[in-house]
């Protein structure tokens, strides 16, 4: 996939208060401080898209991306 354009959305702790549009999603799950924040930020060649932590364990929020739109 050619990424042109990815934004962020959302932040949330509630699945009832996740995006709705019916669009494909993608998950990436993990243990604390394995990556998944720089392989987001690598794959759509954004280096602040992700926010990423020096402390492991910080992100406890499902985070939302939109993917060319």
């Amino acid at each position: 996939m050619d990424i042109k354009k990815a934004e962020f959305i959302i932040s949330n702790t509630q699945v009832d208060k996740c995006p709705q549009d019916g669009k494909p999603e993608y998950a990436f799950i993990g243990r604390s401080n394995v990556g998944k924040s720089s392989l987001i930020n690598m794959i759509t060649n954004r280096k602040g898209l992700a926010m990423t932590s020096s402390t492991p364990g910080k992100t406890q929020l499902k985070n939302h991306f939109l993917i060319n739109e």
